[in-house]
């Protein structure tokens, strides 16, 4: 009888020890910078309630970009193990693609799952090579303008190239006699990064490649009407300070009626309708010889393959990366711009209910047509996005080179990046 009463205390010494190793292993550390932070806590409390087991530790990151691509950077560079899941953009969701650092899910999602998606997320699939990164949401860049200035102007959103240089002169004005402009007809974040963003637009807008400025060591017609295009509207109809100007700004002239038009991303359309700002109204990019052709951009989370938690016990972790894809999730994570899934967009319902949270929602599905997934060289992403807005801006604000000299320094620029990738 004390045998059995042993080897019984003994067996449940094992089970309790087994259920504390199950426990431990159920721990997932989730990396988001401050500006996904709402959202990750919404999820994070729903799969807590589904999966009482699992335990998540959310990482509060930076709200400061240039501080979020220091730690990302360190973390590719060093394989950091302190992390499982990262809330993530474009540009490291390729670099760590490049690197081996996040884990290819493609063989856990359906093809139910991936048919949901819409086409510019099956466009991301073929850029990373399969299903790396599950998205929260599609952004895209947008064009709002002040639609009381242009009723009182008597002028329409442009849709071409001359009729936004045309608009945009006729609106940039002196109001009050005193010799100085005060409105004026067009502003954007004049930030290295976005700088190269609004020439990216353009160049799409031109039919331009952005990998292929010169040729032969001539710039491509399509490169050079672009830039030329841009330093127009930079030296006519937008502020001189323009190279300076943040978000928070750009943001605060629009609704100060001191810009007639703005471009920007979905944050403004989400801002306008929490304020109530009826006066501003959002319009498709103008058209170059290319199209009305913008910048499509998104987020989302990535699993990291050298994650502790990972490591040990990957199944816990993929499947609360699967559980992000649940239409539920998704419109807990879309509110601040598209759906990423075929069956939210075309539910007219949820459209609705989003229009009263963001003013680009009933745009999205005619917009995303003429957006286009920035096209950044593996391993060498943020170098690229974050390096060339630099030399752009130097062309299109202070007129040091001329467009031609520019493009040409891109190129040497670009070049040894996309080298590796090219072979």
């Amino acid at each position: 009888m004390l045998k059995k009463v042993i080897i019984g205390i003994i067996a449940l010494m094992v089970m309790v020890s087994m259920a504390g190793s199950a426990m431990a292993a159920s721990k997932i550390v989730f990396y988001t910078p401050t500006w996904g932070l709402e959202y990750a806590q919404k999820m994070v409390t729903i799969y807590e309630k589904e999966k009482p087991d699992v335990k998540i530790e959310i990482i509060k990151g930076p709200s400061s970009w240039n501080e979020h691509v220091a730690r990302t950077s360190l973390w590719l560079r060093t394989k950091y193990p302190g992390v499982d899941i990262l809330y993530q953009d474009d540009v490291f969701t390729t670099d760590g693609v490049y690197y081996g650092v996040w884990a290819n899910l493609t063989p856990y999602i359906s093809e139910k799952e991936i048919s949901d998606l819409v086409a510019f997320q099956k466009e991301y699939i073929k850029r990373f090579g399969g299903v790396y990164r599950i998205p929260w949401w599609n952004g895209m860049s947008y064009m709002y303008y002040r639609k009381d200035i242009f009723e009182k102007e008597g002028v329409s959103p442009p849709k071409t190239w001359d009729e936004f240089l045309k608009v945009g002169e006729k609106l940039t004005k002196d109001l009050d006699g005193d010799g100085k402009i005060d409105q004026w007809g067009y502003v954007t974040q004049g930030t290295p990064g976005e700088m190269y963003n609004n020439f990216a637009e353009f160049l799409y807008q031109a039919g331009g490649d952005e990998w292929e400025l010169v040729k032969n060591g001539v710039p491509t017609p399509e490169a050079k009407k672009a830039l030329e295009f841009m330093c127009e509207v930079y030296k006519t109809i937008a502020p001189p300070a323009l190279s300076t100007i943040g978000y928070e700004e750009s943001r605060a002239l629009l609704k100060e009626g001191k810009v007639a038009m703005l471009r920007d991303w979905a944050e403004m359309g989400k801002i306008a309708a929490q304020n109530g700002l009826t006066n501003i109204g959002v319009m498709n990019f103008p058209a170059g010889p290319a199209g009305p052709y913008a910048i499509g951009h998104c987020w989302g989370a990535v699993v990291n393959k050298y994650g502790n938690n990972y490591k040990k016990n990957k199944d816990v972790v993929i499947d609360f990366a699967k559980f992000m894809l649940r239409p539920e999730i998704q419109k807990i994570t879309a509110v601040i711009e598209g759906p990423a899934l075929k069956s939210l967009l075309t539910d007219k319902e949820f459209m609705k209910k989003l229009a009263k949270r963001n003013i680009v929602a009933p745009y999205f599905a005619q917009f995303i047509k003429w957006r286009k997934v920035r096209h950044f060289p593996p391993g060498k992403a943020t170098e690229y996005h974050e390096g060339i807005g630099r030399i752009v801006t130097r062309a299109a604000i202070t007129g040091e080179i001329t467009v031609d000299e520019a493009l040409v320094e891109l190129q040497k620029w670009i070049d040894p990046l996309i080298a590796e990738f090219k072979k």
